[in-house]
């Protein structure tokens, strides 16, 4: 191996023992070697000895210099440079080849820089060898200023004091820091600082001082300083901490390792790496900013929305949106992914009643993995059983670190504060302060209009929000892939190392659509107190079988989004899609909370009505009853007469002399109207009469006087 200067040799046997080739002398078959460490004049070796060593595996060369420095001259102080080009001279005027490798030779040149420089013969053989052992360039010349302070392997101890005298003087006696008092310090900062109430260093200090360096005043029994003994002074207290704890030491003491994770620790990674391609989706859910109104009545307030949001992590695109008036649970959860793995056009249409393009949010592929918190929805055994039945990773993050899912919780902040300045009844940062607006009155959406604005609000940001930042592959610049979640997407669906699959539709209706218990009944199949029908009941007659062997009970799927449909089950590969009845037909895409909500309603209405309902049962049986009484009391009256009390015998005859007495007072009655009616037509002939004679009299009056 032929070797070069500069190159470095090490000892297998000693790996402190390295050598620098400092020159090659071919004529003689010599390399001039030092030891980089121990610096000394340089000592010759023949040639074919290095080679022999280095192929038994004796020496080894080495790459990597340990004097190798790498500074710019604007890093330097002004005495550094000027130290250097003195040294820098020296070597120049000397370092004569190959006379500066022979002893003799060697020796006039430094006697003579001696003389020249007008310094030591041993000044300058350090510079020699420093300037060899250092890597012969002129950096190695460099005084070693950087090591200045450098801390020892034993603490240095001092007999007094140290640092600058007190400018002021003070009857508190001040010493130097021992063992004992470095342990009262130690002490009293784990006592008293370093607690999760969080008080100040000075606090400690004085907490310190109260135990460690006071007495009991006799006179008024409280603790004052020993003035009889030296006091640790505060700056010394502030120095031994700063010395033995870094600034995160103190934070994981004082608000333990969550909230340092959270919010102190280095940001030096991002999601995107973490993801490794499409396929690694978020889900998370908060409280919508808003006030909703019922569907049915828009006059009653139904509270603010739950939101879940499921993001693609690798491209920033939200694959699902969710809303709902129920609170986090399970059922939330399963709508979510189902949301999430249905396609978007059918499904928008379906429940929502929104038309939109294939392109506009082609998102419908199940993911390898979900990443999700610790919510007790999100942990259950039915979440876990989904993941398995669809070949799903599930991930839980740590409790309380939601900036490991930082893309999911800012596209929350995103959508909301997007949409908030247009909509009526949406939370500001005034709300329940004082003198601030009940925004509960100004709501005027529903649960369905909401969701519809937070569809359209998600398509913009998949399809135009530029990500400035993001972090592109090598891959994607040159494909000229620009940073929008969506082109993103179909890059990685395409080109990138997701895993992304898809199911039919009645995978995931069995595997991720709540389940339900529903029972045939001879009106149909119940269930939620609504009635559905379907072909293969018609063909089975399953209503007919109800009403005469009774009725039966079957598990169902259904989509709480929608009740127009529940999905039964026929074998492990179909399901049969039952739909409502006519008669309820006025449910035909309702959401299951609406139902509820409207059934509710009518229960209370029921409830508030049953007080008046009671009162006219009350009122109708007291007029019945004076109707018998007033009967009873005519009955009693003809057997004190002395007339029959009951003729049961001659009914048939009673009853034709009834209808016949019936008939002469409906006669009677009738001529007594017609009567009626004949003297208001006379009586009305009269009349006419009468004002005619008076309108004539009045014309001949007005006759008169005009002759006259």
């Amino acid at each position: 191996m032929q070797l070069v200067i500069n190159d470095l040799l090490q000892s297998t046997e000693n790996p402190e023992f390295i050598q620098r080739v400092v020159w090659v002398d071919k004529e003689n078959q010599l390399y001039f070697l030092v030891n980089v460490n121990e610096p000394s004049f340089p000592y010759s070796e023949e040639i074919h000895n290095i080679e022999a060593s280095l192929n038994t595996g004796e020496i080894a060369k080495v790459a990597t210099d340990p004097w190798a420095i790498s500074v710019n001259d604007e890093d330097l102080s002004k005495i550094e440079i000027e130290k250097r080009e003195t040294v820098w001279k020296v070597i120049n005027q000397i370092y004569l080849i190959p006379d500066i490798f022979i002893p003799k030779r060697r020796s006039e040149l430094i006697k003579a820089a001696s003389k020249s420089y007008s310094l030591s013969t041993k000044t300058v053989r350090q510079y020699l060898k420093r300037y060899w052992a250092r890597g012969m360039v002129k950096n190695a010349l460099l005084p070693d200023f950087n090591n200045c302070g450098k801390q020892r392997e034993k603490e240095r101890q001092y007999t007094k004091k140290a640092g600058r005298p007190f400018v002021y003087s003070s009857t508190i006696q001040r010493a130097a820091i021992n063992d004992e008092w470095k342990k009262i310090i130690r002490i009293s900062l784990e006592k008293y600082y370093f607690i999760r109430s969080k008080p100040s260093l000075k606090y400690a200090y004085q907490q310190m001082v109260k135990e460690h360096f006071s007495k009991e005043d006799e006179r008024t029994g409280y603790k004052v300083l020993d003035m009889d003994r030296p006091v640790i002074s505060f700056d010394q207290f502030y120095y031994w901490y700063r010395k033995w704890f870094k600034p995160e030491d103190a934070i994981h003491k004082r608000e333990g390792r969550r909230e340092y994770l959270q919010n102190y620790r280095a940001i030096t990674g991002s999601a995107t790496e973490d993801s490794m391609g499409v396929g690694t989706y978020a889900i998370d859910a908060t409280i919508g900013d808003i006030y909703l109104v019922s569907s049915c009545d828009r006059n009653k307030v139904i509270g603010r929305p739950v939101i879940y949001l499921t993001v693609d992590i690798f491209s920033r695109c939200v694959v699902s949106v969710y809303a709902g008036i129920q609170s986090m649970s399970k059922e939330s959860v399963r709508l979510a992914l189902a949301n999430a793995f249905e396609n978007k056009k059918e499904f928008c249409k379906r429940t929502l009643d929104m038309d939109l393009d294939k392109d506009d949010w082609p998102i419908h592929y199940l993911p390898h993995t979900i990443l999700a918190d610790r919510g007790s929805e999100l942990i259950s055994n039915e979440l876990t059983q989904i993941t398995e039945d669809l070949n799903i990773k599930i991930q839980n993050l740590g409790s309380y670190r939601p900036e490991l899912k930082a893309v999911c919780e800012k596209y929350f902040d995103l959508l909301q504060q997007h949409i908030s300045p247009f909509l009526p009844g949406a939370v500001q940062k005034d709300f329940m302060k004082r003198g601030g607006k009940d925004y509960r009155k100004k709501a005027v959406l529903n649960l369905n209009e909401y969701v519809q604005i937070l569809v359209r609000t998600v398509i913009y940001y998949n399809n135009h929000n530029y990500l400035t930042g993001y972090p592109l592959t090598q891959s994607m610049i040159q494909e000229n892939i620009l940073p929008i979640p969506i082109e993103i997407y179909k890059w990685g669906l395409h080109k990138g190392s997701g895993l992304l699959r898809t199911i039919p539709i009645n995978s995931i209706r069995s595997s991720v659509l709540p389940k339900g218990s529903a029972k045939i009944t001879p009106k149909g199949i119940k269930f939620g107190n609504l009635y559905y029908t379907c072909s293969i009941a018609l063909k089975e007659r399953w209503f007919s079988k109800a009403r005469i062997q009774g009725s039966w009970s079957m598990g169902v799927h259904y989509d709480p989004q929608d009740v127009s449909n529940i999905y039964i089950r026929i074998d492990r590969q179909k399901h049969e899609v039952c739909t409502l009845i006519e008669q309820y037909e006025m449910y035909r895409g309702a959401k299951m909370e609406e139902v509820e909500t409207l059934k509710t309603d009518i229960r209370h209405k029921e409830a508030e009505y049953e007080e008046s309902s009671l009162n006219g049962a009350i009122q109708l049986a007291q007029e019945i009853e004076e109707i018998v009484k007033k009967a009873k009391k005519e009955s009693g009256n003809q057997i004190s007469n002395g007339k029959v009390p009951k003729d049961i015998k001659n009914i048939r005859e009673n009853r034709e002399k009834e209808r016949e007495i019936m008939k002469k007072e409906k006669q009677t009655i009738a001529n007594q109207h017609a009567n009626r009616k004949k003297l208001n037509e006379v009586n009305q002939d009269s009349e006419t009469v009468k004002v005619m004679d008076i309108f004539r009299k009045k014309q001949k009056e007005v006759l008169y006087d005009g002759d006259n």
